[in-house]
């Protein structure tokens, strides 16, 4: 048995992460066109850091809930008799968290900084800013 699962922004509600679109979500709070543009990264870098450190401070201190373990289970379950084809909408790592493996981020991980320069993407669990430099290239301002 083969199974596909989309989950989104609704599934880690429990885990203490806000939605984006919701009445009382992100989008509510914060103007997406300020912080969630390549057009917002290019004129204030800091402002759209400050934002996703936020964020990452949020991720860090959640776990992940009974859904994702239980998906997590699933699909452990499913090894050597067929598959469990997890994607997300989300951006943290809860899935993994919770045991799930092979799971495709569709709008990329909060937990990754990505170089505007070279376009490696590393594992980044602490504050980000404009100094610091890129691990793979050097080069700063591009994360």
């Amino acid at each position: 048995m083969n199974i596909f699962v989309l989950t989104g922004a609704g599934l880690s509600v429990e885990s203490g992460l806000d939605t984006f679109r919701d009445k009382d979500g992100l989008w509510s709070r914060f103007d997406p066109m300020k912080l969630a543009t390549p057009g917002a990264f290019a004129s204030n870098p800091d402002e759209v850091h400050a934002f996703y450190n936020m964020r990452r401070k949020n991720l860090l201190s959640a776990e992940p809930n009974a859904a994702h373990c239980a998906l997590a289970h699933l699909q452990a379950g499913l090894a050597g008799h067929g598959s469990l084809f997890l994607v997300t909408q989300n951006i943290d790592d809860l899935h993994e968290r919770a045991g799930s493996e092979r799971v495709i981020h569709m709008h990329g991980e909060l937990l990754k900084a990505r170089c505007t320069g070279c376009a490696a993407a590393t594992p980044w669990f602490e504050d980000l800013s404009v100094s610091n430099p890129c691990p793979n290239c050097d080069h700063t301002g591009t994360l």
